[in-house]
């Protein structure tokens, strides 16, 4: 760390929770204008600091005034003191060279909102957010196409309602389209009227990318639209080579063709995708610089779908793109407002979507109506149907954990027998029975799981707390790991936190422990879904790329769905406990979603919206 930087300050970030790796970032920054003094680049990089921190919380621009501008104001004081002046710092004659306008490309640019609010922010995050409006305009002002769609494609193998259609019409007529709607609205019907559209109107299969953030989003939208296009009863000749053609969703960095050594992507301007429609599933998780890399690798006669829930949690990446452009493009977007999961014979999906519009809505009196949120008065009370909340301190916590051990996984059907199972992977696949009992270690954790906002976290206020207090629950049911230093248990859910190129892995991307017999004896495997059945990976070279996954961070979550979900709330209120959040993580579940906290946490997630300063309404306004 250079000299001139306050030896405190790696402290304070620590005590904010904040990532210590923008330190040097921001200490670069510093050192990038030359002929500085000691002070002004100590103020400079307090300046880049604070840009990096906001960045961390997903904003694009540091507030300066108005709404965020609060939080500004407490990390400057935080990291200089209180009476710290923002505004005389920025007047520093010696800084004019290391700020200005986009247009003087100067390492930090500050400007100000539409509606006057003063904003700092970094050159790549501006240049970004020009770069998606910039194209987002370009292609809203194309001519858009209106061929003729068969009244079959609406009405087989799903009947579609006018919502829908409208949403197909435009997706196969207009460049860019965007389809917001909230869980059992029908999105993944649309997709697959959509495909058939596309190659009944003379597209092949392979003209057409279907894509999403994460490798579980692009894989559960890849068995939906299988599921879906099986059940057409006649298909016609485009129907069967679309059915057996089908273009494997997969993640946008493997669509992009991302080259990890030098940060880019293989795909861009210049290089562009070579199919003619793409469609983005789970768009809300779509950060702002994944979007631009997408939008610039766009072939200029190919169209876009972006389909996604604009009330849900926006992307763990700076920025708020699709809920920016559902917002600022209303002639582009589709809203599905009818959930087919409100069907009076689904009481239980009902009452978990009705009290997660609630929340959204931030109609915290409207949560205990009947039907909705029932809170019950002790353990023995709750009946895994529904939307259910518990008063939970940390005795009744590990009461329930506990019992969810016991029921939610090790009595699952085949769960015992497929862990305790050595299996015997070969060039020929697996052997007999052993596709079968994987099949039911997925089945018993993709059926139920507990969320929290929180990754760290007192106790079991956070994900790594339950997922440690579950580990050690498996212990004392199932035998010691085979190779005691890898820590992990068979059975056990696991979660890749790094991408792995080299193994086709991608942060994010869920397996399961098993004991099988290799050449020297036996070994523990990670073992993944795919395609064509399952994919098993030594566990050792993995292993500092590995975590529990009893627990998931709701943002971790997004793009999955559960019969069942339990959601752990903290018990204060934080930046990360927000009516999106709650919101997120109960739309994750089908059936059932136990809320484990007090009111007073719920009511005060209910009161906080997650804002993000962001600059692209701005630019497409």
């Amino acid at each position: 760390m250079a000299e001139w930087l306050p030896d405190a300050w790696p402290g304070i970030l620590d005590r904010l929770g904040c990532d210590p790796a923008v330190l040097p970032v921001a200490e670069r920054f510093a050192c990038i204008p030359p002929g500085l003094g000691d002070e002004d680049r100590r103020t400079l990089a307090l300046l880049a600091l604070l840009v990096l921190l906001a960045a961390q919380e997903g904003h694009t621009r540091l507030a300066l005034e108005g709404p965020g501008a609060e939080g500004t104001a407490a990390w400057t004081a935080e990291l200089l003191g209180r009476g710290a002046s923002l505004s005389e710092l920025l007047a520093r004659p010696a800084l004019a060279k290391a700020w200005g306008p986009a247009e003087a490309r100067k390492p930090l640019v500050f400007g100000s909102s539409n509606d006057g609010r003063a904003w700092l922010t970094t050159l790549r995050l501006e240049e970004a957010e020009a770069r998606v409006a910039a194209v987002v305009r370009g292609r809203l002002a194309q001519a858009s196409q209106a061929p003729q769609l068969a009244e079959a494609l609406f009405t087989h193998p799903v009947t579609l309602s006018q919502e829908q259609r409208a949403a197909v019409g435009q997706a196969v007529a207009a460049p860019l389209t965007l389809v917001t709607g909230g869980p059992g609205t029908g999105k993944t019907s649309i997709v697959v009227a959509i495909l058939r559209a596309a190659v009944h109107g003379g597209l092949a299969p392979g003209d057409i990318a279907l894509a999403a953030p994460t490798g579980k989003a692009a894989q559960r939208l890849g068995e939906s639209l299988r599921g879906t296009l099986a059940r057409i009863t006649a298909p016609d000749a485009a129907d069967q080579a679309l059915l057996a053609e089908l273009p494997e969703p997969q993640t946008l960095h493997r669509l992009l063709a991302y080259l990890p050594a030098r940060s880019a992507f293989r795909h861009h301007r210049h290089n562009p995708l070579p199919q003619r429609l793409v469609v983005v599933d789970e768009s809300s998780m779509v950060g702002l610089e994944l979007m631009d890399g997408l939008l610039q690798a766009l072939a200029p006669e190919g169209r876009l779908v972006l389909l996604g829930d604009a009330g849900q949690l926006p992307s763990v990446e700076a920025g708020a793109v699709f809920r920016d452009l559902v917002g600022a493009l209303p002639g582009a977007a589709v809203r599905l407002t009818h959930s087919y999961r409100m069907d009076p014979s689904d009481p239980d999906g009902r009452s978990v979507l009705g009290t997660a519009h609630a929340l959204r809505e931030g109609r915290a009196g409207e949560l205990e109506a009947p039907g909705l949120l029932a809170w019950r008065d002790g353990l023995a009370d709750l009946t895994g149907h529904g939307a259910e909340g518990l008063e939970a301190n940390t005795p009744v916590l590990k009461a329930f954990l506990a019992d969810w051990m016991n029921h939610e996984i090790l009595a699952q059907p085949g769960f015992a027998a497929a862990a305790e199972r050595i299996y015997h992977p070969g060039p020929e696949g697996w052997g007999p029975g052993e596709a079968e009992a994987l099949e039911a270690l997925f089945r018993t954790h993709e059926r139920a799981r507990l969320l929290c906002p929180l990754r760290g976290g007192a106790g079991l206020q956070g994900v790594e707390g339950l997922n440690l207090h579950l580990h050690a629950r498996l212990q004392a049911a199932t035998d010691l790991p085979l190779e005691r230093d890898l820590g992990f248990y068979a059975g056990e859910p696991v979660m890749i936190r790094a991408n792995d190129y080299r193994h086709g892995l991608f942060n994010g991307d869920q397996g399961v422990v098993v004991k099988a017999q290799q050449a020297d004896g036996v070994h523990q495997l990670v073992v993944f879904r795919a395609r064509d059945g399952f994919r098993g990976l030594p566990l050792r070279p993995l292993r500092a790329q590995l975590e529990w996954a009893y627990a998931l961070t709701v943002h971790k979550a997004q793009g999955s769905e559960f019969d069942r979900i339990a959601l752990v709330l903290p018990d204060h209120a934080g930046p990360l406990l927000t009516r999106e959040v709650v919101y997120t993580a109960l739309t994750r579940a089908r059936r059932a979603a136990t809320i484990l906290g007090s009111r007073a946490a719920l009511a005060a997630a209910c009161g906080a919206t997650g804002f993000r300063n962001t600059g692209l309404g701005d630019l497409l306004g």
